[in-house]
């Protein structure tokens, strides 16, 4: 069964001319191709390069306390 989404595709599609359907062709392959470039790439990142990512940030900067401070008086 396709879902409501790949039905609508389809019936959109099923009236365009050759021209018009290599260019969705075109689209949805770039789509498929960034898509598993970014599953790639979230795949290949280790854990431990994640690690300490927001330390250089100014809203974690300086000591506990001061990062405390600044996000209360954020919803201040």
């Amino acid at each position: 069964m396709m879902t409501s989404t790949a039905q609508r595709l389809l019936e959109a599609t099923s009236s365009l001319s050759e021209p018009l359907l290599a260019e969705v062709l075109d689209f949805a392959e770039f789509l498929q191709s960034r898509q598993n470039s970014k599953l790639k790439a979230d795949a290949d990142t280790p854990l431990a390069a994640l690690c300490g990512g927001l330390s250089a940030s100014s809203t974690f900067a300086g000591s506990s306390s001061d990062i405390q401070v600044r996000l209360r008086d954020e919803w201040l």
